[in-house]
Formats: C-alpha cells, sequence, structure tokens
C-alpha cells in the first residue's frame, strides 16, 4: 500500500484541466492523510507564477487550489531549470512554493511510494 505519492504538474494552468486535476488530486490524498508532494516542472512552473488573473478568462484559480493545499502541510516546489529556461524569475513565484533544482527533484522522487503526473 502507497504511503505517500509525489504528484508532478508538467501543465500549463489554464487551456487545459490537467494542472487543475492534480491540484486536486493532491489534495483529497492530503485530506485522507496520505503524505503529498506536489513539484511543478516544464510547463506546469507557470501554475506557481502570482498575481494570475483566472477570472478573466472565467477559470477556477489555480493559486486557490494550490493554497488550499498548504492547509494540510503539502510541500510545493517548482524547478528551478524550468522557471530559468521560461523567463520566470524566482520573485514572480508566489509565497508558499519553493523552488528547487532538478537534482533535489530526483532525491523528491526516491523518497514517495507513487509518483503521478499532470
Amino acid at each position: 500500500m502507497a504511503n505517500s505519492t509525489l504528484v508532478l504538474i508538467t501543465k500549463p494552468p489554464y487551456g487545459l484541466e490537467e494542472a487543475f486535476a492534480g491540484l486536486r488530486l493532491a489534495l483529497a490524498f492530503a485530506v485522507n492523510g496520505m503524505k503529498t508532494t506536489i513539484v511543478m516542472m516544464e510547463d506546469g512552473v507557470y501554475n506557481a507564477v502570482k498575481d494570475q488573473k483566472a477570472e478573466v478568462i472565467e477559470m477556477p484559480s489555480n493559486i486557490d487550489a494550490t493554497k488550499d493545499l498548504f492547509e494540510f502541510e503539502v510541500n510545493v516546489f517548482a524547478v528551478k531549470e524550468d522557471l530559468v529556461s521560461r523567463g520566470i524569475p524566482e520573485n514572480r513565484v508566489f509565497e508558499g512554493v519553493n523552488v528547487i533544482s532538478g537534482s533535489e527533484l530526483k532525491k523528491l522522487a526516491t523518497e514517495h511510494d507513487v509518483i503521478t503526473t499532470f
């Protein structure tokens, strides 16, 4: 039986449902007591950008969905190399999301029983 899950968010926040679905799945795991960690990587790092305006396109906010996870002590990370390659400076990442290197992501992967990708 799995005791921990690493959820990789690889898709942008809007236009596709994958990122929002991944955040909600992580919330469901966390609410039920499973150790859960989120890593935003590839185009998924766009989910970590503060000052998104989801209401303009009438979509639920992925920032709000991410902040819901903080109440259940879910660690949320963004991969530095993916931020850099997309021209996103770390000061544009909203509070609560920690920036890690790709090598730190590899270590996280070894610490979880299950890895799922959205």
